[in-house]
């Protein structure tokens, strides 16, 4: 019984292995082949591996919003000492070539050198920010993607005002980089309050499929007696339609969750 409980359990870490994506995966086969290794200073160098890798691949969706806000605020700067609006872009590229390295960096800095060439062609701004914000923002995340049309509307609508009615741009820009920044936080409370339902949801999805490998650990045959018996296919179906539903049900209650007040 102890063994079944045991090899039940390592299942079940599988399948949250499993559902948490590729890089879970790859840290958890090396750490196995970690733990067989008998040589000290292998382990000490690739445990530090393993540590360094899991940070990495759990990208910090908040931060990396923040850095909109960053150039929103440097653009401001930049405004108020003085330089052309149709300049500013080609400054702070400069500066966020110097940020830390990640696709929402790299997305910014592409665009402010793509608004400044544009400028020096006479394109307006606000024209250009309006093409790039119905571009799909290359940044290999759904949410951050979402940041960066949102933001990228944003600011078009800002420096399409100014350049209509002569509003002051600067004043613009620090009203947009205070709401982006609620906006992050708001979204940064949300994300906090839903990873605990996100975890129970994804361990409740794997629980039939432990419960099955229990059973055939038990010395039963639960998967037979599933597919060849009447009752076993009516509990097979039934089981299986209440699943989808609940998780169709779920997924839909964390999405209206995610979307309330969004970007």
């Amino acid at each position: 019984m102890i063994l079944a409980l045991s090899v039940g359990s390592l299942i079940a870490a599988a399948g949250l292995m499993w559902a948490g994506g590729a890089g879970s995966r790859a840290l958890v086969v090396h750490s196995v082949g970690v733990a067989r290794s008998h040589d000290p200073e292998r382990q000490r160098t690739s445990l530090a591996t393993v540590s360094f890798a899991s940070r990495h691949w759990r990208r910090d969706r908040a931060a990396e919003s923040a850095q909109w806000v960053t150039l929103i605020r440097r653009l401001a700067a930049l405004l108020n000492a003085g330089r052309s609006p149709s300049l500013v872009f080609g400054q702070a590229s400069l500066a966020t070539s110097q940020s830390p390295a990640n696709p929402t960096a790299a997305w910014i800095e592409r665009l402010c050198r793509d608004v400044h060439a544009a400028s020096e062609l006479g394109v307006p701004a606000s024209v250009t920010l309006g093409r790039i914000a119905q571009s799909t923002p290359d940044v290999s995340d759904h949410e951050l993607a979402r940041w960066a049309r949102s933001v990228s509307v944003q600011l078009a609508a800002c420096w399409e005002i100014s350049e209509r009615s002569g509003a002051s741009l600067s004043k613009a820009l620090n009203g947009l980089a205070d709401s982006v920044e609620s906006q992050i936080d708001a979204q940064a409370a949300r994300d906090s309050a839903l990873a605990g339902p996100r975890a129970t949801v994804r361990v409740l999805a794997w629980l039939p499929v432990l419960a099955l490998g229990l059973g055939m650990l038990m010395g039963t045959d639960p998967i037979t007696t599933l597919i060849t018996t009447p009752w076993g296919r009516i509990a097979l179906i039934a089981g299986a339609v209440l699943t989808v539903a609940g998780r169709l049900w779920t997924r839909q209650l964390m999405r209206h969750a995610e979307g309330v007040d969004g970007p």
